[in-house]
């Protein structure tokens, strides 16, 4: 599958858009859909007592299948090097930051148990600092047992560089999982305010597009 970076100016792609440019800076045009997961994380909470299980402070479902919970939970886990902080532009809110060395979150997401082929993960992450957070991987359980020996790869479809401070990125997972991990690489010196994950399950590959951004995308294709 073709890989794509898409850049823009800020200007170019707000007047285009019709939208104003906020933390949910991108969302896809099928968020709220049957068969669909929307997890935000923004950090307002210090995770350093438990970096294991930093839950989202916003977490919807939307469909007519039955929602996997059991011994799973939608969670993020903070890796070494990852630390919070308050945001220095509002007292309110925090961030998850690095120093000299590089680190990464895994967003741990659980989804629909259905019977479609295929799972599309969409990705916004919103930054600052010296370095450009980047999706490394996306892993669902083996199709065969469920479990994670030999998982499944998810497959990058593109990216979308916004501005120096949001990107977003589109990746599928077949067969379709009923979670999956997302890996989020945080360069050094860098901070990440918000991360904002959809998924929906379909029965056949669609492009993955948001309502208001097709039309830039195209501009770049």
């Amino acid at each position: 599958m073709q890989t794509k970076l898409i850049t823009g100016t800020v200007a170019f792609t707000l007047a285009l858009a019709g939208i104003a440019l906020a933390d949910d800076f991108m969302p896809p045009d099928w968020r709220g859909d049957p068969l669909t997961v929307l997890a935000e994380w923004e950090f307002t909470v210090d995770f350093t007592p438990d970096p294991l299980n930093v839950p989202p402070e916003n977490l919807i479902t939307a469909g007519d299948g039955t929602h996997l919970l059991g011994d799973a939970w939608t969670h993020a886990h903070v890796g070494e090097n990852v630390f919070w902080e308050v945001d220095p532009g509002d007292p309110n809110d925090g961030r998850a930051y690095t120093l000299d060395l590089p680190g990464q979150i895994d967003f741990f997401l659980v989804n629909w148990i259905d019977e479609y082929e295929f799972k599309h993960i969409w990705i916004q992450i919103t930054y600052g600092g010296q370095g450009r957070p980047v999706v490394s991987g996306v892993l669902g359980p083996n199709p065969f047992d469920n479990g994670w020996v030999d998982p499944t790869f998810g497959v990058f479809q593109f990216a979308i560089e916004v501005d120096p401070n949001h990107r977003v990125e589109s990746w599928i997972l077949m067969p379709n999982p009923d979670r999956e991990h997302v890996y989020v690489d945080v360069p050094p010196w860098t901070w990440v305010d918000q991360v904002v994950i959809d998924t929906i399950s379909t029965p056949e590959p669609v492009a993955v597009e948001s309502r208001n951004w097709s039309d830039v995308k195209a501009l770049f294709d």
